[in-house]
C-alpha cells in the first residue's frame, strides 16, 4: 500500500494533468492568472516563467502520517544534480512551510517545502533561475507560492 501511494503520488507529481495549455492555475482554493510570456501546462503546474516553475502535489494526511512526503523528497531529491543542501522555512499564503533549498550545479536553485494551505497539506517543487535574496526581489506570480523568512 505505501510503495502504491508513493508510486502514484511521483505519477501524478510529474505527469501533466492535460497537454494543453492554460492561463489560470488552481492553488489550493486560490485560483491565479498565469502572466503573458508563461507557460502553465496544467492548472497545478508553471513550468516557465521568467526563470521560474512551480509544481505542487496535494497529500492526505495518512500520507503524512506514513512518511510518503519524506519517501517523495528522497525520490526528487535523487534526480536533482545538486552541489549544496539547506534547510529552509518559508511561507507560501501566509503559512508556514519547511524544506529544503538545494543550489544546483547548473546555477539554477530549487526550493522542496512541506506545508498546509488551507488546510490542505502539499508538497511544493519551486525553481529559480536566480534565486531571490529577499521579498522585494520576487515577482507578484511568485509571491503567490513564497515569502521568505526575515
Amino acid at each position: 500500500m505505501r510503495n502504491l501511494l508513493l508510486i502514484l503520488a511521483i505519477a501524478l507529481f510529474s505527469t501533466v494533468y492535460g497537454q494543453e495549455s492554460t492561463d489560470t492555475l488552481t492553488y489550493v482554493k486560490t485560483e491565479i492568472i498565469v502572466p503573458e510570456g508563461c507557460s502553465a501546462k496544467s492548472k497545478y503546474e508553471v513550468m516557465e516563467c521568467n526563470g521560474f516553475s512551480a509544481q505542487w502535489l496535494y497529500l492526505k494526511q495518512e500520507m503524512i502520517d506514513q512518511g510518503v512526503d519524506k519517501q517523495l523528497f528522497s525520490q526528487l531529491e535523487q534526480q536533482f544534480q545538486y552541489s549544496k543542501k539547506s534547510n529552509l522555512k518559508f511561507k507560501s499564503q501566509n503559512q508556514g512551510f519547511e524544506g529544503y533549498q538545494y543550489k544546483m550545479k547548473n546555477g539554477t536553485t530549487r526550493i522542496l517545502g512541506l506545508g498546509k494551505v488551507d488546510s490542505q497539506s502539499l508538497i511544493l517543487n519551486l525553481g529559480f533561475e536566480d534565486m531571490p535574496k529577499r521579498n522585494g526581489d520576487l515577482s507578484e506570480f511568485e509571491k503567490n507560492f513564497i515569502e521568505l523568512e526575515k
